[in-house]
């Protein structure tokens, strides 16, 4: 991004209502380009999906914020999974072994979506956020090239 492109809104810390539309677009292309190849994809705004279901899949967010704002993806687990490892601890089963090959499972499947979208020619880097280990930032889509 250049000088005369900076990001910042006027007060409030958002990025500009200009940089804001083309991060919207490029989450969408993200979206369609993961679904293209069968991922499932979900668009969110500020963390929140903008579907009613809760998001499975590859969560692809725009940050509003002007200083590390943009598009990221993560993947999110099933709520089943969750509830599985909930299940366990209640009654007081071991989780472990699950935690780690479902953290893996996460893994390989944020992998498999930044690979999808490499190859299509998005930029893409593990995210700028703090404490965002599984999280990757979109820096640009296949036009850029």
């Amino acid at each position: 991004m250049t000088a005369d492109e900076s990001p910042q809104g006027p007060m409030d810390g958002a990025a500009r209502p200009e940089i804001l539309a083309r991060w919207k677009s490029l989450r969408d292309a993200v979206v369609s380009e993961l679904r293209a190849v069968g991922l499932p994809a979900e668009p969110a705004w500020s963390g929140e999906p903008e579907s009613e279901e809760p998001c499975t899949g590859v969560l692809v967010n725009v940050n509003p914020a002007a200083d590390v704002g943009g598009v990221q993806i993560t993947w999110c687990q099933p709520i089943e999974r969750l509830t599985r490892i909930a299940d366990s601890y209640q009654a007081g089963e071991p989780a472990e072994s699950m935690v780690t090959r479902y953290g893996r499972v996460d893994e390989v499947l944020t992998t498999a979506a930044v690979l999808v979208l490499a190859l299509a020619g998005y930029g893409v880097a593990p995210a700028r956020l703090p404490y965002s280990t599984m999280e990757y930032d979109v820096l640009h889509g296949p036009d850029a090239i």
